[in-house]
């Protein structure tokens, strides 16, 4: 039995907070869910990260800042301290960041549950099903999310557990949906390669993931350190060039001459291992 009990029927538009209880054990947990929208913004904050110092948070509330425009909201999972516990970034399909054709859906961009989150049981079945009553409400054909058991993206497992079946697969990326009317299915559209060539390192992005901008200066800065030259930087400005990525994250590749060599955030030291693997070895082989 799910331990977390609410109502969304007297929902509003990004102004009303409705709590609800958590008695997966013997302590009452009060949390509270938001959905946030242009007007609650600079209240609620977005979600993943706190410090407003942050270089990733102000591109990310610049992006959202006009997402809003297209319908994207998010619903946000917090304690009576304020403090985030988890969130649901989603949008109406044909304005999804993610090389998919949804139209007449609502898409998930993404999941996620804070540690603190994850000690109260339900928290993440909790934003979904609220998403599928936000589809409900919105006249959706239902609700559609790509999954992955990668890093970076949530797992299958939790949207099938809340009605969701998988109707597509490309690589380890699949395609979930909770449909809730008749209505064209969501598919992944396909990836041209071609249109993506160019030489040497090519980083492409958006800030719809606030975390990818400091990826993007720690690899420019790794490049310089071993005498590579400056990676192309393409920042992806619309919800269509997002559907025409070259992979299909979508908010990330990191390519080289046109081959694709990662799909999602690059920390240093991976950066590190992929450069002296895929590039740097190549390099000296061709020398």
């Amino acid at each position: 039995m799910n331990s977390v009990r609410t109502s969304l029927t007297h929902w509003g538009d990004g102004k009303y907070t409705l709590p609800f209880l958590d008695m997966e054990t013997s302590a009452m947990h009060r949390v509270d869910l938001v959905k946030v929208g242009p007007e609650n913004l600079p209240e609620c904050g977005i979600g993943c990260i706190r410090s407003r110092d942050n270089p990733g948070y102000q591109r990310k509330v610049e992006w959202l800042r006009k997402r809003f425009d297209e319908g994207l909201r998010f619903l946000l999972l917090r304690d009576q301290k304020e403090k985030p516990l988890g969130f649901l970034e989603y949008v109406p399909g044909e304005f999804a960041w993610r090389p998919v054709d949804a139209q007449g859906w609502l898409f998930v961009h993404c999941l996620w549950v804070f540690p603190a989150g994850q000690k109260i049981r339900g928290l993440g079945s909790r934003l979904i099903r609220a998403c599928v009553e936000e589809a409900g409400r919105a006249g959706s054909t239902g609700v559609a999310a790509m999954v992955s058991s990668g890093t970076w993206m949530a797992g299958r497992e939790v949207f099938l557990k809340n009605g969701f079946t998988k109707i597509a697969e490309r690589g380890r990326f699949e395609l979930v949906v909770h449909r809730l009317r008749e209505g064209a299915e969501p598919r992944f559209r396909d990836i041209v390669q071609d249109n993506w060539k160019c030489r040497g390192l090519h980083i492409v992005y958006s800030d719809q993931c606030p975390m990818l901008s400091k990826s993007v200066n720690d690899l420019c800065e790794m490049a310089a350190e071993y005498s590579l030259k400056k990676p192309r930087v393409t920042v992806l400005k619309s919800a269509y060039e997002a559907q025409h990525a070259p992979s299909y994250y979508g908010a990330f590749s990191l390519l080289w001459n046109g081959r694709l060599l990662s799909d999602h955030y690059v920390s240093k030291g991976r950066f590190r291992n992929i450069l002296q693997k895929e590039i740097l070895s190549k390099l000296l082989t061709h020398s």
